[in-house]
């Protein structure tokens, strides 16, 4: 699960809020305007910051679309 804590100061935040809404994954959100810098929390993972936190989400993005690409042929001789 992906919990999002937010500061409620930068526009990547709602963008942030949407992708994970659109994505169906298991998320929660908390909005903490006392925060410095959002922070993401997955399993044992913590991820701080503007840039870390998007590139995390670009690395998780890349995973679920691999996970649920078509597998058919993927690997087949051609």
């Amino acid at each position: 699960m992906i919990d999002l804590r937010i500061t409620t100061k930068f526009k990547e935040e709602e963008a942030w809020k949407a992708q994970l809404k659109e994505w169906c994954v298991a998320h929660k959100i908390t909005e903490d305007p006392s925060l410095d810098e959002p922070i993401l929390l997955e399993a044992k993972k913590i991820t701080k910051g503007l840039a870390a936190i998007e590139t995390f989400l670009q690395e998780y993005k890349a995973f679920m679309d691999d996970w649920y690409d078509c597998r058919c042929d993927k690997w087949m001789d051609k």
